[in-house]
């Protein structure tokens, strides 16, 4: 897809514990550290792009309890309208500044332009997202770039929620 940073590894599952940037892992089994409390998970199938497979089937959504007497801080309902980042994510190096894909996984909510929507801000640019798709960026300059998600209803307000407006930096070398 455009010329997008791939994973030499190929297709894996991107592990999102309370919508902190992704671990990526390439086997169906694998062993993850997660500290004591109350945490929610997503982990969906990625491309060897880490464009996320969209569909109902390719995600396991779960709240993990971790320890005794944990306590939930997020306060999130897995039921309602949720975003979930994916990308951008870290640094990039010369010819992978050129395409960023940037995507994220909505649950429990589909976009279209008279419903809910994202809107993403690149950088201070606004843009309205109305299709739940891998979107390209291009021509961004070298450095810190700054992304903005949240997920909105159709009157533009933001959708409440504790992931549903994440903020991400990347940073771009030659």
């Amino acid at each position: 897809m455009q010329k997008l940073a791939n994973s030499g590894k190929g297709q894996h599952i991107h592990f999102i514990l309370n919508n902190q940037p992704y671990s990526a892992h390439y086997e169906a089994n694998f062993s993850k550290d997660i500290p004591k409390g109350v945490h929610h998970l997503v982990a969906f199938l990625s491309r060897s792009y880490h464009e996320s497979v969209k569909n109902e089937n390719s995600v396991v959504v779960k709240k993990v309890v971790v320890g005794e007497n944990a306590k939930d801080t997020i306060g999130i309902n897995i039921t309602d309208p949720t975003l979930i980042y994916s990308r951008p994510k870290g640094t990039y190096a010369g010819k992978d500044t050129e395409n960023l894909l940037l995507d994220f996984f909505v649950l429990n909510t589909t976009l279209s332009e008279k419903g809910n929507s994202v809107k993403a801000t690149i950088n201070g640019q606004e843009f309205t997202l109305t299709e739940w798709s891998p979107y390209v960026i291009k021509g961004l300059p070298l450095g810190e770039v700054t992304i903005k998600l949240a997920l909105q209803d159709k009157n533009g307000n933001n959708i409440p929620g504790p992931f549903n407006t994440v903020t991400r930096t990347v940073m771009l070398t030659e």
